[in-house]
């Protein structure tokens, strides 16, 4: 008979705490076979708890009300039986060497791509400049840059962002990269991304927005203030286990033992005077930081329902414009992007004028036509274009599409 190990214990006990959440027409049958399970693994059958997957699957197709109970039992059953791979659909989800949650890039971006990407890049160069706006390109390192991955999985994403931004440097065009800004301000691999998600947890996103600074100093003499780059003049609230990321919400919270993600709000202690408008949707919001570029109803632990992340930026828009009140007279920047800079718009914002955050991947749920970049720039007039994408930007979803 084989030994009745610790980790049956514990999914015994998962198993009986999310049942008590559990209730309905089908809570007899479920506890039927949840008795059957234990029983079985008292006399060595382990085996029974991937039999039990079947009608957690079962259940979890027929009763959607139950979605969120089924999918953290089945993860607990995963991460007990040292399931390390998860597919969905066409994506696959890792668990990497410290247990955060990634997913794998399975394309390497030959030669012959590489360069049209750059030179799309360039183009948008070649237009800010014409109309007097000085360019700099954000280069986002993704999450699967810094973790170990198991042996069986290849990703491709360290080597395309490393020939990307040497890609960048080769043709001369200017350009941050954030590898260098994370290292510099001595934040660890570990502390830069959420473990349940892809994106950089809040504090990363204050450290990029401030190195932007920095960098658009040195290359331009962008003036800015440097009270606003230093951390110690914001308030921070820590909320543990609130926020379960997208990759989290495909696996489970227990897929890693670290379970849900702890999110910090960051906000400033000194005054602030915003505005933030999203034309397309024909919204204006007026106040204070809170009030404009948070959006604090997502500040709430709701796994499977709410996007915790979308509390910075409120998520992606089409366009969405943030004004400083406080600042009228300062420079105007364009910072087309993608959802990294969910964390990094909110701090930059109080360093400029006017911030117009525009997003050219297409989406079903955008709301507005995608924006033609040159015809922008000659409408608004930014002093500053940024472009910033996490990884080597894709050629698909449009986002290179500029003009």
């Amino acid at each position: 008979m084989k030994k009745f190990n610790k980790n049956s214990l514990i999914f015994i006990f998962a198993v009986g705490f999310i049942l008590v959440g559990i209730w309905g027409q089908f809570f007899d049958n479920l506890k039927a076979n949840t008795t059957l399970m234990v029983s079985e693994l008292f006399h060595g059958n382990i085996h029974s708890v991937f039999d039990f997957k079947a009608e957690i699957d079962k259940v979890s197709d027929s009763e959607l009300s139950y979605h969120d109970s089924m999918m953290d039992l089945n993860s607990v059953r995963e991460n007990i039986s040292g399931t390390k791979i998860i597919k969905k659909e066409d994506d696959l989800y890792a668990k990497s060497s410290n247990g955060s949650i990634i997913a794998p890039v399975k394309h390497f971006i030959n030669n012959l791509d590489m360069e049209q990407m750059v030179e799309e890049i360039d183009k948008l160069k070649t237009v800010s400049e014409a109309n007097k706006a000085k360019f700099l390109y954000c280069a986002a390192p993704r999450k699967e840059n810094y973790q170990t991955l198991p042996a069986n999985i290849v990703s491709y994403d360290k080597v395309n962002y490393n020939n990307f931004v040497s890609s960048l440097k080769q043709k001369g065009i200017p350009y941050i990269d954030f590898s260098s800004a994370f290292s510099d301000n001595q934040i660890t691999d570990d502390d830069i991304f959420f473990v349940t998600d892809h994106h950089w947890k809040p504090y990363s996103g204050f450290v990029a927005a401030a190195s932007i600074c920095k960098e658009l100093n040195a290359l331009y003499g962008f003036g800015y203030n440097v009270d606003y780059t230093d951390i110690n003049n914001y308030h921070i609230e820590h909320n543990r286990d609130l926020f379960l990321g997208s990759y989290g919400k495909k696996v489970g919270t227990y897929f890693t033992w670290h379970g849900a993600d702890d999110f910090d709000l960051i906000t400033p202690k000194f005054e602030t005077n915003m505005t933030e408008e999203q034309p397309f949707k024909g919204r204006v919001r007026s106040g204070g930081f809170e009030d404009t570029v948070l959006y604090m109803k997502n500040m709430k632990k709701d796994y499977y329902n709410v996007n915790t992340y979308a509390t910075y930026s409120g998520g992606d828009f089409r366009l969405q414009i943030m004004k400083n009140n406080m600042k009228s007279h300062g420079k105007k920047i364009l910072l087309i992007r993608d959802s990294y800079a969910c964390v990094i718009a909110p701090f930059l914002s109080l360093q400029t004028s006017e911030l117009h955050i525009c997003d050219m991947r297409n989406y079903d749920y955008y709301v507005g036509e995608k924006i033609n970049a040159e015809e922008y720039i000659q409408k608004i007039h930014p002093d500053y274009v940024l472009l910033l994408y996490s990884g080597a930007p894709k050629l698909d979803n449009d986002v290179l599409n500029f003009f």
